[in-house]
């Protein structure tokens, strides 16, 4: 039967080292702290031998002499920890340090709002998300800034929904305008997929499609984006199309 001691330290490196690197704690930044101090007692004496193995051979060399170091292998070994030492403390505080930042940024705060409905808000972008559904029966990612939907956003969400077949006509007759990237399709038809309320006050949309024949494009990386933005007034203020990144 092993010690009390044995089965500790056992439990203790049986912990997921991973998991220490995305939940900050005292565990984790101990765990991280012996991953470190471990890696440099490798590789230090490693290290420590190649030199060694060098200035030997450089010694013999006969135009070149190289100043006598009297260097024992306590001493090398207590520099060797205590770089480890000094590196794993330093590892594991970045480690905890950048954990506890994504932990921030992935926090997100549920609540409802009456015309809105469920909604999330993060406190680390200040922003609220939610996934309201269209006229059409689909739901859209929503998304604006403050901790929740104001007043001016809920209004401005309202209006667009009461007009929304007449606010898309708009916006598509725009993006269809002569020179579009989508010359020679058939039929195109435009699904919202993402809207941003701005602090502006601006609506911004981002839009899907399908096109009759289908896979108009060779690749979807290949696919141009179309957005409309309108004013707060829902006056269409510009239509795009943005080209795919790289």
């Amino acid at each position: 039967m092993l010690p009390p001691m044995a089965f500790n330290a056992m439990k203790f490196f049986n912990y997921n080292t991973a998991s220490a690197f995305g939940h900050p704690s005292v565990r984790g930044w101990l765990v991280v702290f012996v991953c470190g101090f471990l890696t440099v007692c490798i590789i230090g004496p490693v290290l420590c031998t190649a030199v060694w193995v060098i200035i030997k051979f450089i010694r013999l060399l006969p135009f070149f002499s190289p100043p006598d170091w009297h260097v024992t292998v306590l001493s090398t070994a207590g520099v060797i920890f205590k770089v480890a030492a000094v590196f794993g403390a330093l590892l594991a505080t970045v480690m905890v340090l950048e954990a506890a930042r994504r932990k921030r940024q992935e926090a997100r705060i549920p609540g409802h709002h009456p015309i809105i409905g469920d909604f999330e808000h993060s406190p680390f972008y200040k922003t609220w998300h939610a996934q309201p559904v269209l006229p059409t029966g689909k739901p859209v990612s929503l998304s604006a800034y403050g901790s929740g939907p104001s007043e001016a956003q809920a209004t401005l969400w309202q209006q667009f929904i009461a007009r929304y077949d007449e606010l898309i006509a708009t916006a598509t007759e725009s993006l269809l305008m002569e020179g579009h990237p989508l010359q020679g399709a058939e039929a195109i038809t435009f699904t919202p997929s993402g809207i941003t309320l701005t602090q502006d006050g601006l609506l911004h949309l981002g839009f899907e499609f399908a096109t009759v024949p289908e896979n108009f494009w060779e690749s979807e990386a290949d696919e141009p984006y179309p957005t409309a933005s309108f004013t707060s007034a829902l006056e269409l203020k510009s239509t795009e199309w943005l080209r795919p990144y790289g």
